[in-house]
């Protein structure tokens, strides 16, 4: 990684490729972490939702006008 005044001089794709670099590291750090295994790191989980993902049958489309 480089520092403020190196990432000025790069171009935007340099920058853009440094950034992805970061996140694809974080992300694969993220994906090496073991699963918690006690139910401890299960027990701040909600079950499902208390709304739930379903779109209800009718839908009501509202606009208001000025």
């Amino acid at each position: 990684m480089s520092n403020c005044a190196d990432a000025a001089r790069r171009s935007p794709d340099d920058q853009l490729r440094e950034v992805a670099t970061i996140l694809a590291t974080g992300f694969l750090r993220l994906r090496q972490r073991p699963a918690p295994t006690t139910k401890e790191g299960e027990k701040n989980l909600p079950k499902s939702s208390p709304d739930g993902l379903e779109v209800p049958p009718e839908t009501r489309l509202s606009v208001r006008v000025g």
